[in-house]
């Protein structure tokens, strides 16, 4: 009960924060945004795209322009969209970078690992799409929030989802996480059981059971306050990563929530967490 309690707390109170945000002024100049574009059949099959208005206003600009960051929204597998964390892309943007925003599938319309398959999907039409919309096609990073940085991890440690999706591994330079589950076990919350039971290998749900798959880089951001989805999550990953030779770097921001740790990413909370600076660090690192 008490788990239920701070969850529909959490969805309400995450709910009017972004109710302001969306509902206030947008930064002037932050990005020319390209919103509702089909990368397959299904209604949900949809992104958005925030490119910098600062792209070749320096070489720097011009180079930074040339990386995409992919984003999947949050909501528990159950609910979410892209439209919610519009302070998300414009704040990509605002770095310099493309930034898209896509939707998936959601339960119970489908089931894992459908929703997961979806965002293979919309990386794959970036990549198709990288010279008509002038995306940075070649320097590709996975990002989301909770139920999205879940879906991005597997993504970069799962070949498999990819390799079905026609997109080679090596595009994806790196995934970052923000507040994501990544060692649960989905049989063991009765919320989201239903969601995962069906799949004959449920523990393919749990990107850390392929941490062994090393690749891209890996930054991992968490609040230590978090009430939903626990800061050991991304600890567990981490160390496995590390362990099978991989590059996994950990932040856990002390007193930030499971909300906190991406609202940061807009300037009216960006005294929470410097998120937004780590993830410059991230792009522009080795």
């Amino acid at each position: 009960m008490t788990a239920k309690l701070t969850t529909n707390r959490f969805r309400i109170v995450f709910t009017i924060v972004l109710a302001v945000i969306l509902w206030g002024p947008s930064p002037a100049g932050a990005a020319t945004e390209i919103l509702n574009l089909a990368y397959g059949p299904n209604p949900r099959h949809r992104l958005d795209i925030y490119l910098p208005e600062t792209r070749a206003s320096s070489e720097k600009n011009s180079e930074r322009a040339k990386t995409t960051v992919i984003f999947f929204h949050g909501g528990s597998w159950r609910r979410g969209s892209r439209e919610r964390y519009k302070f998300v892309g414009r704040a990509i943007a605002e770095l310099g970078y493309v930034a898209v925003l896509a939707n998936y599938r959601l339960y119970p319309e489908v089931k894992f690992p459908a929703f997961v398959d979806d965002a293979a999907r919309s990386v794959a039409w970036v990549r198709r799409n990288a010279a008509r919309y002038k995306l940075g096609g070649k320097r590709l990073y996975l990002m989301g929030h909770s139920a999205g940085a879940h879906i991005a991890m597997l993504l970069a440690l799962d070949p498999r989802y990819l390799k079905n999706a026609g997109v080679p591994r090596k595009s994806i330079l790196g995934a970052i996480g923000l507040a994501g589950p990544y060692s649960f076990n989905p049989l063991r919350l009765a919320r989201i059981r239903p969601i995962f039971a069906d799949h004959p290998n449920p523990d393919e749900a749990r990107p850390v059971v392929f941490a062994r798959n090393v690749g891209p880089r890996l930054l991992l951001l968490h609040g230590s306050a978090d009430r939903i989805v626990s800061a050991r999550q991304s600890q567990d990953l981490a160390n496995a990563y590390r362990a099978a030779g991989g590059k996994a770097a950990l932040l856990i921001y002390e007193g930030v929530g499971h909300a906190g740790v991406v609202l940061a990413l807009h300037e009216r909370f960006s005294w929470r967490a410097p998120v937004a600076k780590a993830l410059q660090k991230f792009i522009e690192g080795p």
